[in-house]
């Protein structure tokens, strides 16, 4: 009866290791295809950490963006892509702590709990477009680039 029991308890934890339910409440695992974009900010100390409306991403053909216009100042913006919550699976950023991303560069962002701040020193005061999308495994790609004349 005991090896039942045994087996039966072995079998359980083992199924439940493979679920992918399980395996995406661990802190810092998300898979890129569950970012919900048309629910997310660009959150940093440019506004405060906050959740606005002029930081909620807008819908492009091939990726998800905002305009943010920054004075260059020679000092680093940290910033990181939350829902309104900071859901942890749904707050995407740096792979380490002060993870730089470059203009005309891709930086690749991780999402969960372990999401650390991206930061932007920008060499010019402008407007800079914040443009994510999807890329592969459990990544997401950020560009930052001069936003459009308008």
């Amino acid at each position: 009866m005991l090896k039942k029991a045994i087996v039966v308890f072995a079998l359980t934890l083992l199924s439940g290791c493979s679920s992918n339910s399980v395996i995406n409440s661990l802190p810092g695992s998300n898979a890129a295809s569950d970012i919900n974009f048309d629910d997310m900010y660009l959150r940093g100390v440019f506004n405060w950490w906050e959740a606005t409306p002029a930081y909620r991403l807008n819908e492009g053909r091939t990726n998800w963006y905002v305009d943010v216009e920054l004075i260059a100042d020679g000092q680093p913006y940290d910033f990181k892509l939350a829902d309104k919550v900071w859901t942890a699976s749904q707050t995407c950023g740096g792979k380490y702590k002060g993870q730089p991303a470059t203009l005309n560069q891709t930086t690749y962002l991780v999402c969960g709990s372990d999401a650390e701040n991206i930061q932007f020193v920008p060499s010019t005061t402008d407007t800079y477009r914040f443009s994510f999308a999807r890329a592969s495994g459990d990544e997401i790609r950020l560009d930052i680039t001069p936003a459009p004349a308008t």
